[in-house]
């Protein structure tokens, strides 16, 4: 019996006529052959012509569902491999075994998905830090969001320069934007009166004031007897306290208001971080006030410095026409919990004179006529 004998031959795909086998791997997905016919391929070549490199080639594998890409250019080991692999294609008719060259394509899945502008012109770490906040733990939450707290108060910690600033500067934007950028009230730059100075419906809308009938009713039934169980309540602050204890037995229906309005803003400077996330940051607050003083103090559900800043003024105004132009320092910070500094600064924006009070560990705020002009000094050499 004579030995069969195999033939070898070695088939080259420089020939036009006859394509190279195309082997496809898959990155994340593996062949089912019983579904094999669900799968079509479809190949592309470039039509530059280089002699002293292969032609460029694009492999496309298609599902129903799915489309899986994949090239010989792109991937390093697509280039090294290409021209390295060969297939064997045995004939057992003619026991011939031919030698195809090879293309290696590493297909990926193709993902169609919406570009978002803002999102690719936001740098990595902000990237970063906005996926942290959508799938990260509690504590890594905890701490982003502390940390842009605090970097939101130090951007908007304004000086008295730019307060003053604020006021006297002629600027072009509308009157909208110059409402919500303007820190302390309009004020009256022709009064002959203090009482002129600020007008107090620039602090308290006319229809949150002619609404405060029924609320300040508690104020002015006040006794000697019962002061003692607002106090206990903790619902009013320091200088609400003080000022009903001297002068609870003629108090009128203006300055109750006031008081009712103040204490309001009180209970909003001193809201905290935490408390304005939740769904009622203002309980003890009634409507139509509320809606009123988150409209137009809160920024997106916070409290920056600057809107802080902005209460402050507001209520130092309503504290000043309440007790004739002149409170406490000391006094009106225990109420609000903020530093004497600020409080200076903010008095000083209004107009007010302040005075040391070193005997009593305090400062006298007044406003008075002419009002005062804070000059910042120059830096003084040594």
């Amino acid at each position: 019996m004579a030995k069969s004998e195999t033939k070898l031959l070695l088939q080259s795909n420089n020939k036009n006529l006859l394509p190279p086998v195309f082997l496809a791997e898959f990155s994340n997905a593996d062949l089912k052959f019983k579904k094999r016919h669900s799968l079509q391929f479809q190949s592309y070549r470039s039509s530059e012509k280089n002699a002293l490199s292969n032609p460029k080639k694009m492999l496309v594998a298609s599902t129903d569902k799915l489309q899986y890409v994949g090239s010989n250019f792109e991937s390093e080991m697509s280039k090294v491999t290409s021209s390295l692999l060969k297939v064997g294609v045995y004939n057992r008719r003619t026991r011939q075994f031919k030698l195809h060259d090879a293309d290696f394509f590493h297909l990926k899945p193709l993902l169609k998905c919406r570009v978002d502008v803002n999102n690719s012109q936001k740098s990595w770490s902000e990237k970063t830090q906005d996926l942290a906040l959508t799938f990260g733990s509690k504590n890594r939450k905890r701490v982003i969001s502390s940390r842009l707290k605090y970097e939101s108060a130090a951007n908007d910690t304004i000086s008295h320069d730019k307060v003053q600033s604020s006021i006297s500067s002629e600027t072009t934007i509308t009157e909208e934007n110059k409402e919500e950028c303007q820190i302390i009230p309009p004020q009256n730059k022709n009064a002959n009166r203090v009482d002129e100075i600020y007008n107090i419906y620039d602090v308290i809308p006319k229809g949150d004031y002619d609404c405060l009938d029924t609320e300040a009713k508690i104020f002015m039934n006040v006794t000697r007897e019962n002061l003692q169980l607002l106090r206990n309540d903790a619902k009013y602050c320091e200088f609400i306290l003080h000022f009903l204890e001297v002068r609870f037995q003629n108090l009128s229906l203006h300055t109750a208001k006031l008081l009712c309005y103040l204490n309001y803003m009180t209970v909003l400077i001193k809201t905290t971080y935490k408390e304005l996330k939740r769904k009622d940051p203002f309980p003890d607050i009634p409507q139509p006030y509320k809606s009123s003083l988150m409209e137009k103090y809160l920024v997106n559900r916070s409290l920056p410095q600057r809107m802080k800043d902005k209460i402050l003024s507001h209520a130092m105004v309503l504290a000043l026409t309440i007790n004739n132009y002149y409170i406490d320092g000391k006094l009106l910070a225990s109420s609000t919990h903020v530093p004497m500094t600020r409080i200076v600064l903010v008095a000083y924006s209004l107009g007010c004179h302040v005075k040391d009070r070193k005997a009593e560990g305090t400062k006298l705020i007044e406003l008075t006529l002419p009002l005062f002009k804070y000059e910042p000094k120059g830096k003084q050499r040594k």
